[in-house]
């Protein structure tokens, strides 16, 4: 007999996408899977992975690489349009208007033989508040 609809445990991938949509920084892998962990959520790690990889390569989730602690997740918000200016610290990002850059895009694109490409732009480096608060530690992200 199947458990009531309002007793049923959420599925691990509904759990990550809910625990994304807690916060509009990037982060890590690790770092959902601890924090479904300290709530006493269950997903493992692997799943957690596998759900940030289905839902990167759907487009619902944004991806970024970041100096030392490899790759970030963040739900994509309706207004995405990278590149971002990612804080290294606290994980904050903020758009960079990119809309001088495509025609460069394109004219290297076209001089180097290719087409339909798909710009990726990532910049680092360390927001007002990780600047002024330089011994604050971020790893509970």
């Amino acid at each position: 007999m199947s458990e009531p609809a309002h007793t049923r445990r959420s599925s691990p991938r509904s759990l990550v996408q809910r625990e994304l949509a807690t916060s509009d920084r990037f982060r890590t892998a690790n770092e959902i899977y601890l924090a479904l962990a300290d709530r006493k959520q269950r997903a493992s790690l692997s799943t957690v992975y596998r759900t940030l990889t289905m839902l990167a390569d759907s487009g619902s989730v944004e991806v970024v690489h970041l100096p030392a602690t490899g790759q970030a997740y963040r739900l994509r918000p309706p207004e995405a349009a990278g590149p971002y200016l990612v804080c290294t610290g606290c994980r904050t990002a903020a758009t960079v208007p990119a809309a001088e850059l495509a025609p460069w895009f394109r004219a290297v694109a076209t001089q180097q033989g290719f087409s339909d490409i798909e710009p990726r732009i990532e910049l680092w480096g360390r927001c007002t508040g990780c600047r002024q608060d330089v011994g604050k530690n971020y790893s509970h992200l």
